[in-house]
């Protein structure tokens, strides 16, 4: 994959059609002193790397790309009204151009070609129009092609960054780019073993197995401190369960010999009246009861009076004839009222004996009501029954909550260990990637891949710096992969002087050396065929200049690639005669300069 062209709908942009061929140079001329001028990168060298990035669907923060951080008076971004195209050449020979704008920069738009265009004029017609980014970069991807990430965890954008190298992050480590510098290793370490040929899945493996521990190890020591708790105390956990659940019995015991008709002070009192009202009741039934015996008795006392011979002495007193029947009609009335007396009695004895039952069964009743409203009256009076109740009660909710807090951490323990079982899975999981680890580093010679990358490295390097350098990589002490910087040597006599690595411009010609050595020998395979190196000649040697430029020109040629370098006047290699030595109109495919603001890679500064 290579760079066509790009290109804006605003006319003060700069379009450039790219060389798919050897070199394409970024040329700024810069006559300002660096002192009067705030930056010499304001004319757009290096964020025309940014906006290739932006076109190959780089997800971007608007708070700090300049696409959108930049604002004007309106609050809006002066770039908001523009769309960009980026044409492609694919491996497979097609043309594929991107259309991004700033505005709607999540939609996406893309159309294959067989030929490449003419101009600068944007398509009408789109085979994929205002796609979903994340979509885009798919069907991008599946287009691309590139051979290296198949059946790879990560996109054609992982390798991207290693063909769009900017200062000065990028050039800080060779493996390690800026975007990854305040990123956990797991990702970025396994893409670049799969990249020298490894299997990065290893890496993966053991830096997810790694964290999964170390969230573990977090938990536990949470639920430690937070619980107070050691997994050796689990049994004289259980032990003070069994002892404290064995007080709270004894406890309940006590409670249940309170007997309470109601545990509720207002409901005893309420029951206290309800007794009360039937006192009342059984008390008027008594007197009723009492009354009508009393009657009753009186009556049965009442026994029938009429004395004949009473009643004759008078007739005679009278001189009144008391005939013999009629005496006798008397009799006859005495006997039946006395057999009418002696019935009567029976029944008023009859009744008296139920009125005397009932009225017995009413003094049980009155007896026992009385009796229980005294004993509820008793238990509301008798505070310290009820006080030592209540503190039973209170007793009894506290040994329940200790109870519960000591289960709790059984609990809690029981996790633990269960969390320690998972740990020790792991551990044996990462045992088992470590002794594979281990296995690999003994067989480096093997990888035909890696001895392929790292000798064009050490060849491209010493062609450019004229010294030997070599990149290695190594298992720290935690188990995991390192890539430390390629030692660098020069000879002085015998000696072997190892110090130069640590220069800026000697890590920028490692950067370049090793992102040479990937795509030279990735060039047999569907992978990138460009790569651009912003500012790549600042602060290097004449002879550095004139060597690298030397290296790109063959390796161009003989690999079918597209170098792209941004370079000021200034930086610009000199000949024997010390005069500049100017790159070919052909080679330059953009030209910028600080004369005025028309210099400038949008047409004005900002």
């Amino acid at each position: 994959m290579k760079l066509s062209k790009l290109y804006c709908n605003i006319e003060s942009f700069k379009n450039i059609t790219f060389n798919l061929k050897g070199i394409n140079v970024v040329y700024a001329d810069v006559r300002t002193k660096l002192e009067e001028h705030k930056n010499s990168h304001d004319l757009g060298k290096t964020k025309l790397a940014d906006l290739i990035d932006f076109l190959l669907l780089k997800g971007v923060d608007q708070k700090k790309h300049f696409l959108f951080k930049l604002k004007d008076q309106h609050k809006q971004s002066i770039f908001k009204s523009y769309i960009f195209y980026l044409e492609i050449a694919l491996n497979d020979g097609r043309f594929l151009t991107i259309r991004r704008s700033v505005d709607a920069n999540s939609k996406i738009s893309m159309i294959v070609d067989n030929q490449r265009s003419e101009g600068y004029i944007a398509p009408t017609k789109w085979d994929f129009e205002d796609v979903p980014l994340d979509r885009a970069k798919l069907i991008l991807g599946e287009y691309l092609n590139l051979d290296f990430f198949f059946n790879k965890p990560y996109d054609y954008r992982k390798a991207l960054s290693y063909s769009l190298r900017t200062p000065p992050d990028d050039y800080k480590d060779v493996y390690q780019l800026g975007k990854f510098s305040n990123g956990k290793h797991i990702h970025w370490k396994p893409f670049i073993f799969d990249l020298l040929g490894f299997d990065g899945g290893l890496l993966v493996k053991k830096y997810s197995n790694d964290g999964e521990r170390e969230e573990i190890a977090k938990f536990i020591e949470a639920l430690k401190n937070e619980y107070s708790i050691k997994i050796e105390d689990r049994d004289d956990y259980v032990a003070q369960v069994q002892l404290v659940e064995s007080n709270a019995k004894d406890i309940e015991q006590k409670i249940d010999k309170f007997n309470f008709y109601q545990q509720d002070r207002e409901l005893i009192r309420k029951g206290i009246d309800e007794i009360e009202g039937a006192i009342g009741e059984y008390n008027s039934l008594s007197y009723n009861l009492n009354y009508e015996i009393e009657r009753l008795e009186s009556s049965i006392k009442n026994n029938f009076a009429f004395n004949i011979n009473k009643v004759s002495k008078v007739f005679s007193e009278s001189n009144i004839f008391f005939p013999d029947q009629l005496k006798y009609d008397f009799q006859s009335l005495i006997e039946f009222n006395k057999k009418l007396t002696t019935e009567r009695n029976k029944l008023i004895r009859s009744t008296l004996k139920l009125k005397r039952k009932e009225l017995d069964n009413v003094n049980t009743k009155l007896e026992e009501l009385n009796s229980k409203k005294e004993s509820l009256l008793s238990f509301i009076q008798d505070t310290d029954t009820f006080k030592r109740f209540k503190q039973y009660q209170k007793e009894l909710v506290k040994i329940e909550g200790r109870i519960f807090l000591i289960k709790e951490k059984i609990k809690q323990i029981d996790i633990i260990i269960n969390k320690e079982k998972e740990d020790k899975v792991l551990l044996d999981e990462i045992q088992d990637t470590v002794t594979k680890l281990k296995a690999v580093y003994q067989s480096t010679e093997d990888n035909n891949k890696y001895s392929d990358i790292r000798t064009k490295f050490a060849l491209f390097y010493k062609k450019i710096m004229d010294e030997d350098a070599r990149m290695s990589w190594n298992i720290n002490g935690n188990d995991n992969v390192d890539f430390p910087p390629p030692k660098v040597h020069e000879k002085q006599g015998e000696k072997l002087v190892t110090a130069k690595d640590e220069g800026n411009t000697y890590k920028k010609m490692l950067c370049v050396a090793f992102d040479l050595a990937i795509l030279t020998s990735y060039n047999h395979e569907s992978y990138y065929r460009f790569v651009y190196h912003d500012d790549v000649l600042s602060q290097q040697d004449a002879g550095v200049k004139h060597r690298l430029l030397l290296l790109i020109r063959t390796l161009t040629a003989s690999y079918d690639l597209q170098y792209i370098l941004s370079v000021i006047k200034s930086d610009l290699p000199t000949d024997e005669q010390d005069k500049l030595v100017y790159f070919s109109d052909d080679e330059v495919v953009l030209r910028l300069h600080d004369k005025d603001e028309t210099g400038m890679l949008f047409g004005f500064e900002f």
